[in-house]
């Protein structure tokens, strides 16, 4: 699988050649497979690779020692994860990743390549920057939506983001309701709540994960 076509797919190498591409692969661990709920990394984890997952999905996520857990976000294929762990240097990854279903890994040995001095070197990193530029903005979209003073508010914010991101006032989310919970920070039971009155009041429709704004 770790072949020049699956590396053109990948926004991490967009722009390379085919030399390039080969030169790359000396970088990159063989596929691994993850079946859903394996753990990849867990917090504390020493890592000194970061992974390009190309078939499924990861859910990056916070626990703490009294077992609460908030979903940081959900990654879909082609996407990268714990790259900003190896670039600020840290050393040990302070989140936790975890197959949210059966998914397909490799491995990039980041820290090797760029000591190699690479022709390539600077077209990946270019690439990095703008994929952490995308991430910054999810990210301060989340603190907008955590900000908010209540549960109505956060959960009509993230579903009138979920309509602009995909255009659409009919779709699927990529959460369950325990998901959605956490990632949102609520209470299980308050979610389902005030769904159950956004529905009755007319402004949302919606049946397991899939949601449509009257």
């Amino acid at each position: 699988m770790k072949n020049i076509e699956v590396l053109k797919n990948l926004t991490l190498f967009k722009g390379l050649d085919d030399e390039e591409l080969i030169e790359i692969k000396k970088y990159l661990s063989d596929v691994k497979a993850y079946e859903a709920r394996e753990i990849i990394f867990t917090i504390g984890d020493e890592i000194n690779y970061f992974g390009i997952l190309l078939r499924g999905q990861v859910d990056l996520s916070l626990e703490d020692v009294f077992g609460n857990k908030a979903i940081l976000s959900k990654l879909t294929g082609p996407a990268l994860f714990a790259e900003s762990v190896l670039i600020r240097d840290v050393g040990e990854i302070p989140l936790s990743v975890i197959a949210a279903c059966d998914s397909e890994v490799i491995f990039f040995d980041y820290k090797a390549y760029k000591s190699s001095a690479s022709s390539s070197l600077l077209k990946v990193q270019d690439n990095l920057i703008k994929i952490l530029a995308g991430k910054n903005l999810f990210m301060r979209d989340k603190l907008n939506l955590l900000s908010l003073p209540s549960s109505r508010a956060k959960i009509l914010y993230f579903l009138s983001s979920e309509a602009r991101k995909r255009k659409s006032k009919y779709f699927t989310i990529d959460f369950n309701i325990s998901e959605l919970a956490q990632f949102l920070n609520l209470n299980r039971s308050s979610l389902s709540r005030e769904l159950s009155k956004l529905k009755k009041e007319g402004l949302i429709d919606y049946h397991n994960k899939t949601f449509r704004i009257l």
